[in-house]
């Protein structure tokens, strides 16, 4: 999983008013191999029952990580995405096929509907404010 150049960056970025010092102050950050996702994924699956995202798994890792090192602190991780969405990675991972959730086989049949906007925020401003 590639994440080397986040598109969340700016918007984070943006959260602490472009203070990159403040920003780094304040999170920390992880980087954890396709392997330790792959593991941290099967080792939750197997502890839990609980199947999550190759996002999630890297959250979780990260999260690991961190209360390792700031003494067991307590925290939260996000999942992103249901399995599902990364089925050519994770059915092969735990030997089995994912389940797709009623709220989401719902979706399967519908058209995609997208709109074409050519500037970055001005154009998508004025489409968020006219719907």
């Amino acid at each position: 999983m590639d994440v080397g150049d986040p598109s969340n960056f700016v918007r984070i970025l943006e959260l602490f008013n472009n203070e990159f010092g403040t920003l780094k102050e304040t999170i920390s950050s992880y980087s954890i191999s396709d392997d330790e996702t792959k593991k941290t994924l099967l080792d939750v699956k197997n502890k839990y029952n609980y199947l999550m995202d190759p996002h999630g798994a890297v959250a979780y890792a990260s999260l690991q990580k961190y209360q390792t090192e700031a003494d067991n602190d307590s925290g939260i991780f996000l999942e992103t995405a249901h399995p599902v969405k990364f089925y050519d990675v994770v059915e092969p991972l735990i030997g089995d096929k994912i389940g797709i959730p009623d709220s989401l086989k719902d979706l399967m049949d519908k058209k995609k509907v997208s709109t074409k906007i050519s500037t970055y925020y001005t154009e998508f401003k004025e489409f968020l404010l006219n719907k």
